[in-house]
């Protein structure tokens, strides 16, 4: 017992490393990286030691390596985070994602590695199995993020941004815009990785369609999220189409004056001493102000632009000292 037990532990120690690694694993990683998918059944509990969980599973369905009729699964015990053996009981289905170490299996990303058996989600993990490069992956995940299953979508969303390349079809392009559109409009976590891919497939199209998403979002961290997206866009591109967007209203001129600020200094000067012309907005005029005193204008320069107080108020907090926040300020 002693050497099971012995044996046992630097099992586990080994996959610490790779444990934590797997937490945040995709459907598309786990299908790529496991050793064994396959739909089970359990059969019974044969735990080895109070320390240890184990299953037995009949083989239902093979989709990926060669588990065998039967198969035991292996993990520490205990209910909590990256667990996942626990909640299963004897005649339940399952999708399981594992690995091997040596002559034992495990969950594979935690608790990623063992999902309730549901026919969409099997056929999903098939199609990701037959995908055999990155541009059919692409466009799977593409067409899957207007699947009826939310899991499905929204994994989908999380893998596209992992991908290399994006060679995308028209529909699968407007596939993924409107999928950060709604995602923008109910403030989901999968904004982020849509918003990298919707950045990555770098056409005109996409970019008229972040703009006004941008400009016209109430949310600050939706905003600042899409800002941070699309300075990484052409400065060109973005300063040629930001007119065609940008309508006479507060939140939307700020918004645009603060995306030209954090676009390079030399395309963007132009575009912002413009905006001096276009608003009489306090706000806009000192956001403007300040991105341009910080870029090298000088006072001297802007005095007939804009409003004593705004550009004293401008020079005064560029001159201030900066202090640690801890949390970022809500501009809307």
């Amino acid at each position: 017992m002693r050497t099971f037990r012995h044996s046992l532990l630097l099992a586990l120690l080994f996959a610490l490393p790779a444990f934590a690694q797997d937490q945040a694993t995709t459907l598309l990683a786990a299908c790529r990286r496991a050793d064994v998918v396959v739909t089970a059944t359990v059969l019974a509990s044969t735990d080895p030691s109070p320390d240890w969980h184990r299953l037995e599973f009949r083989t239902d369905q093979v989709l990926k390596g060669q588990p065998g009729a039967q198969f035991a699964v292996l993990e520490p015990s205990g209910a909590c985070c990256g667990r996942s053996l626990f909640s299963l009981r004897v005649q339940d289905r399952c999708v399981l994602f594992l690995q091997r170490r040596g002559a034992t299996l495990h969950p594979f990303g935690g608790g990623r590695g063992v999902l309730g058996h549901e026919p969409e989600l099997v056929a999903h993990v098939q199609e990701l199995l037959a995908a055999n490069d990155d541009g059919a992956r692409a466009r799977l995940l593409a067409r899957s993020l207007e699947h009826g299953t939310a899991r499905i979508a929204d994994d989908a969303a999380q893998a596209l941004a992992t991908l290399p390349s994006l060679v995308l079809a028209a529909s699968e392009r407007s596939a993924i815009r409107s999928a950060l559109a709604a995602a923008v409009q109910h403030g989901r976590t999968t904004s982020a990785p849509l918003l990298e891919a919707a950045i990555r497939l770098q056409d005109a199209t996409t970019l008229d369609a972040l703009l006004p998403l941008y400009l016209g979002t109430d949310r600050a961290d939706q905003a600042s999220l899409l800002r941070q997206g699309l300075a990484r866009c052409t400065a060109e591109q973005v300063i040629d189409r930001l007119p065609l967007h940008l309508h006479n209203d507060e939140q939307g001129q700020l918004r645009a004056a603060e995306l030209l600020a954090d676009l390079p200094a030399g395309p963007a000067n132009g575009a912002l001493r413009s905006m001096l012309g276009t608003t009489n907005n306090p706000r806009v005029l000192l956001c403007v102000t300040e991105s341009l005193l910080a870029d090298g204008s000088s006072a001297a320069s802007l005095q007939h632009a804009v409003p004593l107080p705004v550009l004293q108020l401008a020079e005064q907090r560029r001159q201030r000292a900066r202090t640690f926040r801890s949390l970022a300020t809500d501009r809307r």
